[in-house]
């Protein structure tokens, strides 16, 4: 736990085998720093150091009390300072999904920390179209235990991740969930301002990801001037669905940057 705009983040930090450079990953909705684990493991391997963490409000990090802590500018600020915690002076930065919105935002707010930015199976903005589930439109009517068990419990008790997912859900705060469902939605493209950085971009996703649409992030990378890798047999988490693959495809991409 470390402290970070007064209120602590649960953090890990895989210790690299090697000299090669700092990442940082920023997970996506609903999601937690245990989505990392297996590829963190392997980036170590390559000799980065590897820190990923919470996001504020989301499983062990803790529920601000401040009224936009979980808003994407906040979100954005909570990794600046992260890196700057951890003596990282030009560490390469990855969002996933959701995460890519936070991380876009980082880019813009702090240009001359990041040594790249990667994308991975995120889009250029929020979605008017995103499919509403009705367990999100609870959210604040009804505890999170409340929603997971009406919603959620039954139909994921075979998932091979079941218990991590439950165990997170029911420990993150309903407002960070609300507010994160509600950015999904209305947050604006920085794309074009982020495409003035000259930040070396790569997008990447897996082949039958299904979240923003493909043409979207085809489209988002053109405007970023970005390189762009396509993860075969994987969908919207190539960082679980095939983790050796997916950390050979962005270490290859750091290693030239």
């Amino acid at each position: 736990m470390i402290n970070i705009q007064g209120e602590p983040l649960a953090t890990a930090v895989f210790e690299s085998k090697g000299n090669r450079g700092d990442v940082i990953l920023v997970h996506g909705f609903t999601g937690s720093k245990e989505d990392f684990t297996d590829i963190a493991n392997l980036i170590a391997d390559h000799g980065y150091r590897v820190l990923t963490f919470d996001n504020r409000g989301q499983f062990e990090s803790s529920h601000s009390k401040r009224v936009d802590a979980y808003r994407i500018d906040s979100l954005a600020q909570d990794v600046i300072e992260l890196a700057a915690a951890h003596g990282m002076s030009n560490p390469h930065l990855l969002g996933h999904s959701f995460g890519g919105l936070v991380a876009q935002r980082a880019a813009t707010l702090a240009p001359s920390l990041w040594k790249s930015l990667t994308l991975m199976c995120s889009g250029p903005s929020g979605r008017d179209a995103w499919k509403r589930d009705p367990a999100f439109e609870e959210l604040g009517t009804l505890t999170m235990s409340e929603i997971w068990f009406t919603f959620f419990d039954e139909g994921r008790k075979s998932h091979p991740r079941y218990e991590i997912h439950k165990k997170r859900w029911l420990a993150s705060d309903g407002l960070s969930t609300a507010t994160q469902r509600d950015q999904l939605v209305t947050q604006p493209s920085l794309v074009a301002d982020i495409a003035k950085l000259g930040i070396p971009t790569h997008v990447v996703y897996g082949e039958n990801d299904d979240a923003w649409p493909i043409s979207d992030q085809i489209a988002m990378a053109s405007d970023l001037n970005a390189s762009v890798t396509v993860i075969e047999d994987c969908g919207h988490c190539p960082n679980e669905d095939n983790p050796k693959l997916t950390t050979n495809v962005l270490v290859g991409f750091w290693d030239k940057v």
